[in-house]
């Protein structure tokens, strides 16, 4: 066998224990149970400030509370998902080389701290619309209820995407940034 000396300055040792994943699942998770926690953080707050503004007799109506109140729920999710990304990429360990395959790594981070934090969210919404579901009333009343129904789960269908789309690019871009940081530090 022959000896190796490496003589030099600056020179680091770093020793592994066998190969790594350069995933991590439980900084995603991590990301996402934050993400969850502001979120509902924030989405307390948009409902108090809603209800309290609004009253049956006066105040402001029913169309501007509903925009005000989608314009709210893409920035809950915005907010929420770039703190889950943010935390998923920053918390990840720094165990590769600088350059476009960290950056990748970060923000798929963060990307799948949003992917499992959706995935619950919609586990939770088939969930609680299949309890919810229950037999109709007949003739023209149920038309009229069917008709709002329709129109209010269009109205948050959309919504919905927006703010789903807007907490994906963020978590994405977050991941990035928290990644940039924890390389920095």
């Amino acid at each position: 066998m022959s000896e190796t000396a490496i003589v030099g300055e600056n020179v680091e040792v770093i020793q592994t224990k066998g190969a790594r994943s350069a995933f991590t699942w439980g900084v995603v998770i991590a990301g996402a149970l934050a993400a969850w926690a502001v979120a509902f953080l924030m989405i307390a707050l948009g409902t108090g400030i809603g209800l309290a503004v609004s009253t049956p007799y006066s105040g402001p109506s029913t169309t501007t509370m509903t925009i005000a109140g989608a314009i709210w729920l893409v920035f809950s999710q915005t907010v929420a998902y770039a703190v889950g990304g943010y935390l998923a990429a920053r918390l990840r360990i720094r165990d590769h080389i600088p350059g476009p395959e960290t950056q990748f790594r970060d923000a798929a981070h963060g990307f799948m701290a949003w992917v499992i934090g959706v995935g619950i969210l919609t586990a939770v919404v088939l969930v609680t619309t299949v309890l919810s579901t229950h037999g109709g009333t007949a003739g023209q009343a149920a038309a009229n209820i069917t008709d709002e129904a329709r129109k209010a789960a269009a109205y948050f269908s959309f919504w919905s995407f927006i703010a789903l789309l807007f907490g994906a690019v963020a978590a994405t871009l977050a991941g990035l940034l928290g990644g940039e940081l924890r390389d920095e530090a």
